[in-house]
């Protein structure tokens, strides 16, 4: 096994370093404002300050957490989530004490058949919640921007009205927010779910200091495989031959984010990928290959990105190695380390 790890160790700095791009093209070094990188934190609730120091040991300087939101009993409106409230103010105490910033994301059911797209209560309901936590959040240092809902997917006929109808809430939300404190930096997710394709029909808002959020997945094949979804089972290799899809390697990367790419550069937002992973079960040195040339992307166009997820569910983590039973962490861990050489390579502090 320290064998094994060594070499593919090896294996994923080389192959980082041999991707990276120049550090003239980091992140900051001209074009659009950069947020951070770091980690999506999930729904973790307690997380000991221990986690804070070892991100910000690794380079971190930005952390996403998420708020889950639930209707309340006669499904009119969303319960306050006062655990999740209190989890962030937490979050924003221990991630300023390391210098780092927070998004915080709220998190109600966002798909098709969520009833948020059906009931204006529970959409009046999302704007006096935003309300009420931009109160509690206005002046908080630590405080980066606000996601204003994780991954919404309406229903609609097409990817147009899908986004006409998400973004329509989405400037009530900001509206509520701004009505706060208009310096606000929001976080827009297009519809459907951040996902790269959905870029070709988003149109900038017509409001400022809105940072653009892409959560990237592709193939789903590859990163989600064999962790629980019938449609995802079993081995992809990367690069390698997706079924159904083709070949998935760097310039196949660099396609699907083409719709991200041709929107920042008609309109000159800030690009932030909130998430992006894979399971560490792939094939051998397949995560780490995946993750470096994602993250060599993201350095080339001067994204901000949050690796999905830090210390979260075991399946995600960096610092875990690849067998399905293994749970003991290791700063040696390959994919660990790949993502502290990314945060060293590109500092923002």
């Amino acid at each position: 096994m320290i064998a094994r790890r060594a070499v593919l160790a090896g294996a994923a700095g080389s192959a980082l370093a041999a991707t990276l791009p120049a550090q003239a093209a980091c992140p900051g070094a001209g074009g659009p404002a950069v947020t951070g990188r770091g980690f999506h934190l999930g729904e973790v609730f307690n997380r000991p300050a221990r986690d804070f120091v070892d991100m910000a040991a690794a380079g971190a300087d930005l952390v996403r957490l998420g708020i889950a939101l639930r209707p309340t009993p006669d499904g009119e409106a969303y319960e306050w989530p006062a655990r999740g409230v209190d989890e962030l103010m937490r979050t924003l105490q221990l991630a300023g004490d390391q210098r780092m910033k927070v998004i915080p994301v709220l998190r109600p059911s966002p798909d098709p058949r969520s009833p948020l797209w059906r009931r204006e209560s529970l959409q009046r309901s999302l704007v006096a919640l935003w309300r009420e936590l931009a109160t509690r959040l206005r002046g908080q240092a630590a405080l980066a921007a606000l996601d204003l809902v994780n991954e919404a997917h309406p229903s609609g006929r097409d990817f147009a009205e899908k986004e006409r109808l998400w973004s329509a809430l989405a400037m009530q939300l900001i509206a509520a927010v701004r009505a706060v404190d208009p310096r606000f930096d929001i976080v827009y997710e297009p519809s459907p779910g951040a996902r790269p394709m959905a870029f070709r029909t988003v149109e900038a808002l017509p409001v400022e200091r809105v940072i653009y959020s892409v959560h990237f997945y592709e193939p789903f094949e590859f990163s989600h495989q064999d962790s629980g979804d019938p449609r995802f089972v079993g081995a992809v290799d990367y690069p390698g031959e997706v079924p159904g899809q083709g070949r998935y390697d760097a310039a196949r990367l660099r396609a699907d984010l083409e719709p991200v790419r041709a929107f920042q550069r008609r309109s000159g937002a800030p690009i932030y990928v909130g998430e992006f992973g894979a399971v560490r079960w792939a094939p051998p040195g397949a995560r780490e290959r995946y993750l470096a040339d994602l993250i060599a992307l993201f350095q080339e166009y001067r994204w901000s990105w949050t690796y999905h997820a830090f210390r979260e569910w075991q399946g995600w983590d960096a610092e875990v190695g690849a067998g399905r039973q293994e749970r003991r962490r290791s700063a040696d861990e390959p994919a660990w380390r790949l993502l502290r050489r990314a945060l060293a390579e590109c500092p923002t502090r």
